[in-house]
């Protein structure tokens, strides 16, 4: 098989991603947990959440706008690769942010965060419980600062403009927000929730403002898809909650899964994955069918449109490796890209899962 070199996603896809992906229906009024009534009131919080999420938007449209500039060649770019190594200012962006929020004390006005200890951007965010693994060079944490101070931040302290700012001599740096102040208490409340209910399936609260986690009573995981499916046409939202509710009612149990800004939905029965929703900013947003017993049902298969059959003939599995094409997500199932062509197939598609179920459950 002729393979081709899978084309590299650029920074500009992975912020327009990242702005579908951020929750764009946050209610005004929800009971917080007890442990953020520290921070402020409730109602400062919530202002702050929402005031947070407008920022991200913010800075989503800066980097779309201007990410060519910082886009870089990544190779094996057909790997699984970390979103440090395909979008680093991204992800620098991000981890400086965090360390801002989780490490500034929040004035009693609420109008500036304090960092005493300004090296602290600089080093690895897991022992808080953000995603960066490496410690950032000071070039780094200037670059983020620089792009952030862009997007509206202030930083009283050390010299931006300056050919090297120095960050090992700063003994403060105070961080306001001009334009919009709450916006400081969202992101010291986000990242105290990042440090404190970050779990093995939620990897990255912060980053994209995961407001639910926040709440006294948290919302059913496939309630979460609207958020999921908010960005995409009314055609496919709608494809997207009729499967939904389909899959629940034959009595399979969503799991989501978040993983960085990677998010899935993964349909169960009992320990055996049936289907999911899943999305990436490498692969896009896609429905994914593990299916384990088409061998079972060939009559059911031979009704199916001629190219159904033969993408169920050729079988699944790592779309660079084994197919020679951009990842898919493939490793885990059958994909299909959620756009008009899984729209054609929405018949199908419900006899096949419904079929794979069935097997299923004489087991």
């Amino acid at each position: 098989m002729d393979k081709k070199k899978p084309q590299q996603k650029t920074l500009k896809d992975a912020a327009a991603y990242l702005k579908a992906i951020i929750p764009a229906n946050i209610p005004e009024s929800y009971t917080l947990k007890p442990m953020f009534k520290k921070v402020s009131s409730e109602e400062n919080i919530r202002r702050g959440i929402l005031a947070y999420r407008d920022f991200l938007y913010l800075l989503c449209d800066r980097l779309i706008d201007d990410g060519n500039l910082y886009d870089k060649p990544v190779k094996n770019t057909g790997s699984h690769l970390s979103l440090e190594v395909r979008f680093p200012l991204l992800y620098n962006i991000n981890n400086v942010l965090f360390k801002i929020g989780f490490h500034g004390k929040l004035a009693d006005n609420h109008d500036s965060l304090i960092l005493r200890d300004p090296q602290l951007l600089s080093s690895s965010a897991m022992r808080e419980g953000g995603c960066g693994k490496s410690n950032l060079s000071a070039v780094k944490v200037v670059e983020a600062l620089k792009f952030l101070a862009d997007c509206g931040f202030c930083f009283d302290g050390i010299e931006l403009d300056m050919a090297k700012p120095i960050l090992s001599e700063l003994a403060k740096l105070e961080v306001t927000y001009p334009d919009n102040p709450a916006v400081l208490t969202g992101i010291k409340v986000m990242a105290i929730a990042q440090k404190e209910l970050r779990t093995k399936n939620n990897h990255e609260i912060f980053q994209w403002c995961d407001y639910r986690v926040l709440m006294a009573e948290e919302p059913d995981a496939a309630s979460r898809l609207n958020d999921f499916a908010h960005s995409l046409p009314v055609k496919i939202q709608d494809f997207v909650l009729k499967m939904n509710r389909h899959w629940l009612e034959a009595g399979l149990i969503c799991n989501p899964s978040y993983c960085g800004i990677d998010l899935g939905f993964h349909y169960f029965h009992k320990k055996n994955e049936v289907c999911s929703f899943f999305s990436s900013p490498v692969s896009g947003y896609r429905l994914m069918i593990k299916a384990q017993n088409t061998q079972k049902y060939p009559d059911t298969i031979k009704g199916f449109p001629l190219p159904l059959q033969e993408k169920i003939a050729r079988g699944y599995g790592c779309n660079p490796k084994k197919f020679g094409e951009p990842c898919q997500n493939g490793c885990h199932g059958f994909s299909f890209s959620l756009d008009d062509s899984a729209l054609k197939l929405a018949k199908e598609i419900m006899i096949w899962i419904d079929k794979e179920l069935s097997c299923l459950q004489r087991k």
